[in-house]
């Protein structure tokens, strides 16, 4: 009897919270999913069910399947990347006894406290052709007499909007990192010096293992953070030029609410959120697989 009133108590504090993280969540997941297989009106009202028209116009894009789904994989793969490289290096710096090191902790969070509209409009006015500090730099330097239009190139521009992202992703897994590298006991690294381990074989025998269940949880994060990043690449150069900077949130934006396709921005929602779902599920496995099988 007392387990059962515990139960209901607990139900009854925990229904608020349920409730809420419907309302707020699912059924807007739900809702999402239902009208993506609508057909739906220039007011985004969704008419008849059962149709995969949304898809269908999708598929049948050759923006959207030659230009926006490579360079999303591509933007997210390699701001990742570079951020989880550049991360580790910047984690490993600050966890050592360095001088001043709280005021370089600091410093490395600047970024992250900043919005990334700020932070994509400084770059923007940065990279200026004309009047931005990196062409002036380039030509006080001597290295070009025509410094190139960064954002006006699609290779540059592209190039420029991943640089900008890693930027901004490295204070946050910068710092999840070092708690990582904090939590690990320093007893371990002794032994490892006595034994006579370089400072490669401690770092691949002793952090890495030691640090992958960070790892984990900060490269899903980052993933489901740089795929669905909107600011830097809207701010920057609204996908253009010939829509070689879109990715697929962008995209979904242009579609959407710019071109009035509501139908097809629930449908793009839709695979964001089962790609996304998909990876957590499956990296997470293979990552819990590996731990198993190393134990």
């Amino acid at each position: 009897m007392s387990r059962r009133r515990d139960a209901l108590v607990a139900a009854a504090f925990l229904a608020p919270s349920a409730l809420l993280l419907f309302g707020v969540i699912f059924y807007p997941i739900l809702q999402t999913f239902y009208a993506s297989v609508c057909s739906v009106d220039r007011k985004g009202n969704p008419g008849a069910f059962g149709t995969l028209e949304n898809f269908r116009a999708l598929a049948e894009s050759e923006v959207f399947t030659r230009d926006i789904i490579p360079q999303t994989l591509i933007w997210t793969a390699i701001v990742v990347g570079g951020t989880m490289v550049i991360s580790m290096f910047v984690a490993l710096a600050l966890n050592e006894r360095l001088p001043g090191r709280r005021l370089l902790r600091a410093i490395v969070l600047l970024p992250w406290a900043t919005s990334l509209v700020i932070t994509a409009a400084i770059f923007t006015w940065m990279l200026h052709p004309t009047q931005g500090p990196i062409n002036g730099l380039l030509r006080a330097w001597g290295i070009t007499d025509a410094p190139p239009a960064w954002l006006a190139r699609p290779e540059l521009a592209f190039a420029s909007v991943i640089a900008v992202g890693i930027w901004v992703s490295i204070p946050f897994t910068s710092t999840v990192l070092l708690a990582g590298l904090q939590a690990i006991p320093d007893e371990l690294y002794e032994a490892a010096l006595i034994d006579g381990a370089s400072a490669w074989q401690r770092f691949r025998n002793i952090t890495l293992p030691l640090l992958k269940p960070v790892l984990l949880v900060a490269v899903v994060l980052n993933v489901i953070y740089v795929f669905n990043s909107f600011p830097i690449i809207w701010v920057m150069t609204e996908g253009g030029p010939a829509n070689q900077t879109h990715i697929i949130v962008t995209w979904m934006y242009r579609v959407a609410i710019r071109e009035r396709e509501y139908g097809q921005g629930y449908a793009i929602a839709v695979i964001t959120f089962v790609f996304l779902l998909i990876f957590a599920v499956v990296y997470s496995w293979l990552f819990g697989r590996e731990e198993v099988d190393r134990l």
